[in-house]
């Protein structure tokens, strides 16, 4: 029975130092893909109805509503490219042939997911035509990026140890204040 109380107390510290060791110890050496969240895929899907054969219209402009010339414009469906095309000097492109179901609307600067509906079948608040407007790219996130600093910042405020220290004096400090109260004496 002596015997095993030692190991329990090494099982017991190598289980707590486990718990206390930053995980970038235990990382890999390549990261493990994740996967990629765009946009596109946080943005409601929009309604457009689709012209007779098919007929997809509209136009790309930028973040002042001024038309893009010249921009390529793919169509995909469940991944697969089903249509390519490019603006016009009105930024506006027109696609034919294409079949209702969701499709997202790719050009070199943005992509937009919309459901295209059959001739005939859209519903009252779908769209004529399809208008992407291309902005500069917002990234929000928590720690403002992956920058060295923010990751320090963020592997030490995570830290076991730092936080039980912050717990620990948040805890000692209003009891120390309240017991040197106490010895002062009687309060009137």
């Amino acid at each position: 029975m002596k015997t095993a109380r030692p190991i329990c107390y090494a099982l017991a510290w190598l289980g707590v130092g486990g718990i206390c060791v930053p995980a970038d110890v235990f990382a890999a050496d390549q990261p493990v893909p994740r996967p990629e969240v765009t946009a596109s895929a946080l943005q409601p899907i929009g309604d457009v109805a689709l012209g007779s054969g098919g007929l997809l219209t509209g136009r790309v402009l930028d973040e002042n509503r001024q038309p893009r010339a010249g921009f390529d414009v793919t169509i995909l469906a469940d991944g697969r490219t089903v249509a390519t095309t490019r603006t016009d000097a009105n930024g506006v492109y027109a696609v034919q042939g294409l079949r209702g179901g969701v499709h997202q609307l790719v050009t070199p600067e943005t992509s937009q997911v919309l459901r295209f509906w059959a001739d005939g079948t859209a519903p009252p608040g779908a769209a004529e035509s399809a208008e992407i407007v291309c902005s500069p790219d917002v990234v929000r996130g928590q720690w403002g990026g992956h920058t060295p600093m923010f990751h320090r910042a963020a592997m030490w405020a995570t830290n076991p140890f730092l936080v039980g220290a912050v717990v620990a004096t948040a805890v000692a400090v209003p009891v120390i204040v309240h017991n040197t109260d106490d010895d002062d004496g009687p309060h009137s």
